[in-house]
């Protein structure tokens, strides 16, 4: 069951709330003319089909998918709640962006750290709260943007063997797919088909990230997306996500955020628009308006 939310509808964008979960019914695909998006993924992780191409829409990455591009959704795991923001952008937004021409791929990755999955969240809060500043809303969208495409690998890097490419793939997926669960490295090698000693560096050469690091990011960033729909049960939530306790989760978000759990979930209930773009132009400056 797939619940959609118009947050905005301006001149340049229009954002969009999802919330997908059991039953799966029509999960998407391109219905018809459709404008270049961005998707950001606050909790749960599902896949984009491109081609022959697989790309994870998850916390600690975001998708583009240009203009009218056929692709379809599937879910690694099954059970999971997935919510995104999806941010459609019209061509004036491409330009400013440099990301049209002939040459553009059809769908690209953008890596990004717990940081920025607090800047998401916190954006789509802000859009909820100041519904009635479109010109705000426009320049806090471009800001975020840039931000991503600023301070963030703008392509993580992939294995250059396609068969390395597949066996990263998979190993990914069956970590989304089971983001409470331990998998150790001997089952994600066996998996992978090679030695727990030859996944442990296709996987860090591919992502940049060890096994660990990126089990620990998914759930930190899930946990985030819990913290900003105002999650009450910590103690649960750590349990939910993978972490062995409450404290263990505490720690997590220390080293990651500076903060403890509940210290982000206040933050959160008083994100706003301005705050965010005053925040956001610290370290860039301003993009000029779109006109």
């Amino acid at each position: 069951m797939s619940i959609m939310q118009t947050v905005l509808q301006s001149s340049h964008f229009m954002v969009i709330n999802h919330v997908c979960k059991r039953p799966r019914v029509d999960c998407g695909g391109l219905q018809g003319s459709e404008p270049a998006r961005f998707i950001f993924t606050r909790r749960g992780s599902f896949a984009v089909h491109v081609g022959a191409r697989t790309y994870f829409a998850r916390p600690g990455q975001a998708i583009l998918l240009q203009k009218n591009v056929e692709y379809r959704i599937s879910h690694p795991d099954f059970d999971s709640c997935d919510c995104c923001t999806d941010v459609w952008i019209d061509d004036a937004v491409l330009d400013s962006l440099d990301m049209t021409g002939a040459i553009a791929a059809p769908c690209r990755e953008f890596s990004h750290d717990l940081q920025f999955q607090k800047t998401h969240v916190e954006m789509l809060l802000g859009l909820r709260h100041g519904g009635d500043m479109p010109d705000a809303a426009e320049e806090v969208l471009l800001d975020t943007l840039d931000s991503l495409l600023q301070s963030c690998a703008a392509v993580r890097p992939r294995a250059r063997q396609a068969g390395m490419a597949h066996r990263v793939a998979r190993v990914e997926e069956a970590i989304i797919g089971h983001a409470g669960e331990n998998l150790d490295v001997h089952s994600l090698a066996q998996l992978a088909g090679c030695s727990s000693f030859h996944l442990c560096r296709i996987f860090r050469d591919s992502t940049g990230q060890s096994l660990r690091q990126f089990r620990l990011q998914q759930r930190l960033g899930n946990a985030l997306g819990r913290l900003g729909d105002g999650e009450e049960d910590l103690a649960a939530l750590a349990c939910d996500v993978g972490f062995s306790s409450h404290s263990h989760m505490t720690e997590a978000f220390r080293q990651s955020l500076g903060a403890s759990p509940s210290e982000l979930r206040e933050d959160l209930r008083h994100s706003d628009l301005l705050r965010l773009r005053n925040r956001l132009r610290a370290p860039f400056g301003s993009r000029s308006r779109l006109s």
